[in-house]
């Protein structure tokens, strides 16, 4: 993984339109864990050097959210004058790193692991401090995600495009629904893919319907029965029921801390499984009961 804070288990990423400054601005006052300021899909061709200046100007004010630019991929876009953004910013304490589109080849991760690399060093920033996540949209992506989370140090995380009519939908030729099955597959094979890479934070994509909550929450509790930890939004109504589905309980937190601490006073004994109410616990516990209170600290 990145040596980053970009690795932090976000519950939420919430859109904003590098083209609407007054989205930029209200985004960070909302309650969304962290922002991506895009300047790919939501960026119409002939506003692309607007939206740049104006995500400029938005971290020249100072950023209040942590925050992810969607640059636009290699093949299809000025990349290059993407991450100058990051590069004329005066204080990059907030940017996480950057989320990569359309992400099928592991040639396209190093390229810009390369381009950040160069950047860090010209910013001051310590090397690794700028994470990359990739964002399969596509079924090559898909085919190749566990390539692609191991293609650099730097890849902190991996998000599907799983919207309605989104472009992962629209490659695979299936059919969506809140619960669609076309989509259990891809969803179940890129967690196994991430978490095999030794990824822990697993974002699932928007959800297009702004007036139907029920059915968010449908598909914010599937993706989390097959091991999400986040969810990406495009309006900040969408928040709260995502923090519902992928935030833990206070008692599992509880129970957590509490195995934890069982955990590590039997370690100290020199004894590797103990038992904390009533229940055998090892290694495998801990590792569950430590992502419980990492997606628990993003509240």
């Amino acid at each position: 993984m990145a040596a980053t804070d970009a690795v932090r288990l976000f519950r939420t990423l919430l859109f904003a339109p590098g083209s609407r400054p007054e989205l930029l601005a209200k985004a960070q006052t909302g309650q969304a864990d962290a922002l991506i300021f895009d300047l790919e899909d939501s960026v119409p061709a002939n506003a692309k050097g607007q939206a740049r200046r104006n995500i400029s100007e938005a971290l020249a004010a100072g950023l209040r959210k942590p925050v992810y630019l969607r640059i636009n991929h290699p093949r299809a876009g000025d990349w290059r004058s993407d991450l100058a953004v990051l590069q004329q910013a005066a204080n990059l304490d907030k940017v996480m790193g950057v989320i990569l589109p359309k992400a099928d080849e592991t040639a396209e991760i190093e390229s810009i692991a390369s381009a950040l690399r160069s950047l860090e060093s010209e910013s001051g920033l310590a090397e690794g401090r700028l994470a990359i996540v990739p964002l399969i949209e596509t079924c090559l992506g898909l085919r190749n995600t566990f390539d692609l989370c191991r293609a650099s140090p730097r890849v902190g995380g991996v998000a599907m495009a799983s919207a309605e009519e989104g472009d992962f939908i629209v490659d695979l030729g299936g059919r969506w629904t809140p619960r669609s099955m076309a989509l259990a597959y891809p969803r179940s094979k890129m967690v196994v893919d991430a978490r095999a890479a030794g990824i822990q934070w697993i974002v699932d994509g928007v959800f297009m319907n702004l007036k139907d909550l029920d059915a968010l929450r449908t598909e914010c509790q599937l993706a989390r029965e097959l091991g999400c930890t986040a969810k990406m939004a495009i309006h900040p109504t969408q928040v709260d029921v995502m923090h519902e589905v992928f935030s833990p309980s206070g008692e599992e937190i509880e129970y957590a801390s509490g195995l934890l601490a069982a955990f590590r006073e039997g370690e100290a004994r020199g004894v590797g499984a103990v038992q904390y109410r009533g229940m055998m616990v090892d290694y495998a516990n801990v590792r569950l009961a430590e992502r419980t209170l990492a997606l628990g600290g993003a509240r």
